[in-house]
């Protein structure tokens, strides 16, 4: 049996511009999940500690971080750490990967494919980097093909796979499924894409390749748990995968309805009896949604001074005031003028991007009016 603990797309190191007040901290929080997934390699014994790129950033990377993962990596042999650099931390002049003496057990691929064969586990660990930020062609299309005689066959890649449906992403180094197919691994370790995905084989079916998504979130789409995967390929071939959590704070979305708010003390009770289910560890995103009434403006300067004790809470005025739209369309003034302008453009619009802008225009042109209102 190989086992083996695949992550990607830490992005250590990364500016975090919209966490600035508490950027130090979060890096510290990045540097203790990669002490989490190191723990995690040596309690289950894992031969193989995958990581399929992004993981400490070309641009801005410093080297107390690098030397930081120079001994993490170290302290896990005899298990065997391979990293395929991805369009973040590529194989380029003046990296990490090439200046700093890594670990004995440390594999690193370059943009020359790497094969790398374990008898005494009878498997190959086959991997590819990027050579600079930018990646258009495949690199499936260089691969060399599995070698024979090995029982297990485990490639690691940075990429975007493509299922012929349109990517959410930009196609850095394209990865169609059908090639991956066509390599005949047992499993491919994915990184770029920030989100868990599997992918089943199309002919013996279950899952043959996968992107574990980030291991800690650094967006406010990268909400919830964030896991590493864990898994176990048996002498028979049978894979395993288990998503593992594994982040120091979670990322939480909130909406919140102020519809019937008339006040702002009925505002901060309201927040703050949503507040109290969540975390204050955590990393909120509140969006303030829904009709309110028109004389209330949320006093977003306020709910932050009532929130302090929140590890980061950001506050979003997504509401708009319950005026009567059609009186002022009908009156004919300025505003109500540009009311149906925008009424006239978000049902018109074929484009479902150009219908949500006049929607949002909309919404600010009646929050104008209500805060005119008394």
């Amino acid at each position: 049996m190989v086992s083996f603990i695949h992550m990607a797309d830490v992005h250590l190191d990364a500016p975090l511009i919209s966490l600035s007040a508490v950027y130090e901290q979060r890096q510290y929080d990045f540097r203790q999940t990669m002490q989490r997934v190191r723990d995690l390699v040596i309690a289950k014994q894992a031969d193989f500690w995958l990581i399929a790129g992004d993981l400490l950033e070309y641009y801005g990377g410093t080297r107390t971080t690098a030397l930081f993962l120079q001994e993490l990596f170290a302290s896990v042999e005899p298990a065997v750490v391979c990293i395929a650099p991805g369009n973040h931390d590529p194989w380029m002049a003046g990296s990490f990967y090439l200046t700093l003496e890594w670990p004995a057990n440390v594999i690193i691929f370059t943009p020359e494919w790497g094969v790398y064969e374990f008898p005494e586990k009878s498997c190959v660990i086959y991997g590819w980097g990027f050579p600079h930020a930018h990646v258009h062609d495949s690199p499936l299309a260089d691969f060399p093909g599995k070698l024979p005689d090995y029982r297990h066959h485990i490639m690691l890649l940075h990429g975007s796979v493509q299922t012929g449906a349109e990517p959410e992403h930009h196609p850095y180094a394209p990865l169609p499924l059908a090639a991956l197919v066509q390599t005949e691994m047992d499993y491919v370790a994915l990184g770029h894409i920030h989100k868990p995905i599997q992918y089943n084989h199309p002919a013996r079916g279950g899952v043959f390749a996968a992107y574990p998504g980030t291991p800690e979130g650094l967006t406010a789409k990268e909400t919830g748990e964030r896991s590493v995967l864990y898994g176990q390929l048996s002498d028979s071939g049978e894979l395993r995968l288990e998503p593992i959590p594994v982040q120091t704070r979670q990322i939480r979305r909130l909406e919140l309805e102020l519809g019937g708010v008339e006040t702002t003390e009925k505002l901060i009770q309201l927040v703050e009896e949503q507040l109290r289910e969540h975390s204050p560890a955590d990393l909120l995103y509140v969006q303030l949604t829904g009709e309110r009434a028109a004389h209330l403006n949320p006093p977003l300067e306020l709910l932050y001074e009532r929130c302090k004790s929140f590890f980061y809470i950001h506050f979003e005025d997504h509401t708009w005031p319950d005026v009567d739209e059609e009186q002022f369309i009908a009156e004919g003034s300025l505003l109500g003028r540009w009311l149906r302008r925008l009424r006239a453009l978000e049902a018109d619009s074929e484009d479902r991007r150009k219908r949500e802008i006049a929607q949002l225009a909309r919404r600010e042109a009646l929050k104008r009016i209500g805060g005119n209102l008394r």
